[in-house]
């Protein structure tokens, strides 16, 4: 298929979708660096009427953050269009879970998030144990949490990230904290975030939309891209981050469309 015609089945593809669901890490900014592009992107969108909101698994902060970290790299996001992996499992935890006590490990800004959603958090003999992106990492802490979770509590994980991309390379993120309690337990988590089920969901009853019309763009193939596998969704992985092309090869998840960047995949609404 020659360049014009893969240029015009993507726009056939891109012209159908209503709503865009972007990732923020790697695709919109890395670290404290906004990407070349990705305000014009967010901008072509507003101005072709084509919703779109934003989806992290980043637990480590929460909501507000993002919208003002967004604002000062000089867009300003509405409240509304930042859903985050902490509200998925919060939401699960107050309709399947309600009154138990949890133990979670997080950083303040999803610990804040759990107290303003009335989760009653406890330091000892929890139901359940929480694990979200804690860049506070403690040692005490994670041997808590593995002696609960022998004992019998209910192990979530918010997010199945391993790798948190930044200016500098990558950090252990969510999921690599996980790893390191099922290596000591030999349990493993339910995880949250992107791509399970439960925010699949959560982003279909938040946009009011079909999977057929929504687009999920974003740089991970086993998040992202992944959220997309056995259902109506387009997948579009932005190689700005932490995949790139030499992991398709290699990788049984494959998206809808490829693209540098969002500043790339801008050009298909010009």
């Amino acid at each position: 298929m020659n360049g014009m015609a893969v240029k015009s089945k993507a726009q056939d593809i891109l012209h159908k979708v209503k709503c865009f669901i972007l990732d923020l890490d790697g695709t919109v900014y890395l670290g404290g660096k906004l990407l070349d592009g990705a305000i014009e992107f967010l901008e072509t969108l507003e101005k072709n009427k084509i919703a779109f909101k934003f989806f992290t698994n980043n637990s480590s902060q929460n909501a507000e953050f993002y919208i003002n970290k967004i604002h000062h790299m000089g867009y300003d996001v509405k409240e509304n269009a930042m859903l985050i992996s902490n509200h998925v499992i919060i939401r699960h935890l107050q309709e399947a879970m309600p009154g138990k006590k949890v133990f979670l490990l997080g950083n303040e800004y999803l610990t804040s998030d759990f107290q303003n959603s009335n989760i009653h958090l406890v330091e000892e003999d929890p139901d359940v144990v929480v694990v979200g992106f804690d860049t506070t990492l403690a040692y005490e802490k994670v041997s808590k949490a593995c002696k609960f979770i022998r004992a019998g509590a209910i192990f979530l994980g918010v997010h199945p990230d391993f790798n948190c991309p930044t200016e500098d390379g990558f950090i252990p993120d969510c999921g690599s904290i996980c790893a390191m309690i099922t290596a000591s337990t030999g349990i493993s988590p339910e995880y949250f975030g992107k791509p399970t089920t439960h925010t699949l969901q959560y982003i279909l009853k938040d946009t009011g939309f079909k999977e057929e019309e929504i687009a999920v763009v974003g740089d991970r193939l086993y998040t992202d891209i992944a959220l997309g596998k056995g259902n109506g969704l387009v997948t579009i992985l932005v190689l700005s981050g932490e995949t790139k092309l030499g992991d398709l090869q290699k990788s049984e998840i494959h998206p809808t469309l490829i693209f540098d960047s969002l500043k790339e995949l801008k050009a298909y609404f010009a």
